[in-house]
């Protein structure tokens, strides 16, 4: 199993009030224990599993609560960029190039973190992110989904992804809006009306009929290679530039919906009664 799912097994179990199986447990204590594992971490594993153990201290488990310091150590040593931005691994090649959900999951896990642990060190780096987060949206609301973490650059737009704008975001900018991160509110608004149609293409991206969302806007001719977008990161990243939107002409759907994708709308908004026109638009139906 990927890393990451045994901290989605520690947050589930806590919200639900329910044991962790031993097997699982034997498992998890096998990861966190051995601390030359975490190098092979991705920042989705490392994440998760943070605020998975938070959750458990939460609901008053305790076995958990002794590697959070450690894992949070880990993630401000080898994960935190000076540009305020996170790496998307702690070593190797790969780590500069980071992706959207790495700035959702590790500036979640911060926020988490720190209002538990009462660490302002964690909470000032999930503001910072969110801030330079904030000030890299696009000018419809589109989250960029890849990043130089070195340098705080956008190195690509697309694909841009309909869970990051309805789902991803919003459950990052609900922590910055409690803590008072200026701007979150709107953010989390012009990037959620970007499903709702106002996008390069014009186009709703909700499927209400079918209970269902499109994937994302993305490249043509890019829909089933990833070739292209890797060596238009190496270009942009080796020549420094930042790369703006695309002509939507250059521009189609991806027709697919993924499970996760669905649960993260339920994360984000599943509690939220302040924001009707969002939550009540008549987009979904019966609402």
């Amino acid at each position: 199993m990927r890393k990451y799912a045994f901290g989605m097994a520690l947050w589930s179990a806590a919200e639900l009030g329910v044991e962790i199986p031993e097997p699982v447990k034997h498992q998890l204590r096998a990861i966190l224990a051995n601390e030359s594992r975490w190098r092979a971490f991705r920042a989705q594993d490392l994440g998760m599993l943070l605020t998975g153990i938070v959750a458990q201290a939460r609901a008053g488990e305790n076995e958990w609560w002794r590697y959070a310091m450690p894992l949070y150590r880990f993630l401000k040593e080898r994960l935190h960029s000076e540009s305020g931005l996170f790496f998307d691994t702690p070593f190797g090649f790969r780590r500069r190039f980071s992706s959207f959900a790495t700035q959702t999951y590790l500036s979640i896990a911060c926020y988490q973190y720190g209002e538990f642990a009462g660490d302002a060190s964690a909470l000032v780096m999930a503001d910072t992110c969110v801030r330079n987060l904030i000030a890299l949206q696009g000018p419809q609301g589109e989250w960029p989904w890849f990043f130089d973490a070195l340098n705080g650059r956008v190195l690509d737009f697309y694909e841009v992804y309909s869970v990051h704008q309805y789902g991803m975001a919003p459950a990052l900018l609900e922590w910055a809006e409690r803590f008072g991160q200026r701007g979150s509110r709107d953010a989390l608004v012009k990037g959620f009306n970007w499903v709702l149609g106002q996008n390069q293409l014009g186009r709703a991206m909700l499927v209400p009929e079918l209970n269902l969302t499109l994937r994302s806007q993305v490249r043509k001719g890019e829909l089933t290679t990833r070739a292209p977008r890797v060596l238009r990161a190496l270009k942009n990243a080796w020549l420094g530039k930042g790369p703006r939107l695309i002509d939507d002409t250059n521009v189609e759907v991806r027709l697919e919906c993924r499970s996760y994708e669905l649960g993260w709308i339920l994360w984000s908004f599943g509690r939220r009664t302040d924001l009707p026109e969002l939550t009540h638009n008549c987009a979904f139906g019966g609402a």
